[in-house]
């Protein structure tokens, strides 16, 4: 199989601490292009993380015939921009989430695929776990029970008003930059898109952006699904989903693990006992530039569509219509 060649618009830390490693050791990919608005940014960064050409401008990257894809970790509110330059320029894009803020650019998005026959993805490395995969089949078998209720959050420390997760004419706050991984775990635990929403929000009176939000997803099968994320907080990443017999406790949710192991536990109350299941702490960002390489050749499906995209996209919405109404909004 030939490799797909890589190209990487920004040098924003997640591109240096997840996505270069990622791509450098994928047997599907080749990372050979950085491209800054700053060239000594650019310059520098290719230097210290190996990538051949360095670039001081995103449109020079794009228009470099030895490029098949980008991956795009700009700001929120650039995303949709550079996404259609990039396919503009026959570049197939893989865009970190969220891949846009509102419905209405992700449909504009998926006519252009259509149009252009070019791969737009949307990067969730998360929904690449393979523990979660077993977990989605424990939950979809039912030999756990029927699954019925959960929970997930997502905190972290980060007061910086320089950081673009504190920015809100960006895109920022703790909803759209963490809040969205409890939701796309859920909604792929629960199998089905709610029919309701309700949430609510704090506002930092000083950056304008949500630092804490709270909600509640109810499925049309009854279900339902709880979650809070928050930005002034100690560090913490769990989930908890209940069935009508067990209890499964996830930590380190989003990251795959910790360490060298990444595990879940079910527990039977009414028994006393547990089962742990233990899986190697496989890089999610390896297999998610795999995933995409593979998608790219036709070999597969990639889990993070524009069709994936649109549906949490009309989720978020719902939730931060919720907080604004002070009601509950159907979807």
């Amino acid at each position: 199989m030939i490799k797909l060649r890589w190209g990487i618009l920004g040098a924003a830390n997640i591109a240096r601490q997840k996505m270069v490693p990622a791509l450098h050791a994928s047997n599907y990919c080749d990372l050979i292009a950085v491209a800054s608005r700053d060239e000594a940014k650019a310059e520098a960064f290719a230097k210290e993380n190996s990538i051949p050409v360095a670039y001081g401008s995103y449109e020079q990257l794009i228009c470099d015939p030895t490029i098949d894809a980008v991956y795009i970790p700009l700001p929120n509110h650039l995303h949709v921009e550079w996404i259609k330059k990039a396919i503009a320029g026959g570049k197939h894009v893989l865009c970190e989430k969220p891949l846009s803020l509102t419905t209405q650019d992700v449909e504009d998005l998926i006519a252009l695929r259509e149009s252009s026959g070019l791969l737009i993805g949307e990067a969730y490395a998360t929904l690449h776990q393979p523990r979660l995969y077993r977990l989605k089949e424990l939950f979809d078998s039912h030999k756990i029970g029927r699954l019925s209720s959960g929970h997930g959050c997502f905190y972290l420390y980060n007061r910086d008003p320089y950081n673009v997760r504190n920015a809100y004419t960006q895109g920022g706050g703790s909803l759209w930059d963490i809040g969205v991984y409890p939701i796309v775990v859920g909604r792929w635990m629960f199998g089905e898109e709610p029919n309701a929403v309700s949430c609510f929000l704090d506002i930092d009176n000083e950056l304008h952006v949500d630092h804490l939000a709270t909600g509640v997803l109810k499925f049309p099968c009854g279900a339902q699904f709880s979650f809070t994320c928050g930005m002034r907080f100690p560090t913490d990443t769990h989930m908890t989903f209940y069935t009508d017999t067990h209890r499964v406790d996830l930590n380190y949710a989003y990251s795959g693990g910790s360490g060298s192991q990444a595990i879940f536990e079910v527990v039977e109350p009414t028994k006393g006992t547990s089962q742990t299941f233990n899986f190697d702490n496989i890089d999610q960002y390896r297999l998610q530039c795999d995933h995409f390489a593979l998608a790219v050749q036709k070999q597969e499906t990639f889990v993070g569509s524009l069709e994936h995209t649109l549906a949490q996209t009309k989720v978020i919405t719902a939730l931060f219509a919720s907080a604004a109404s002070k009601q509950v909004v159907e979807l």
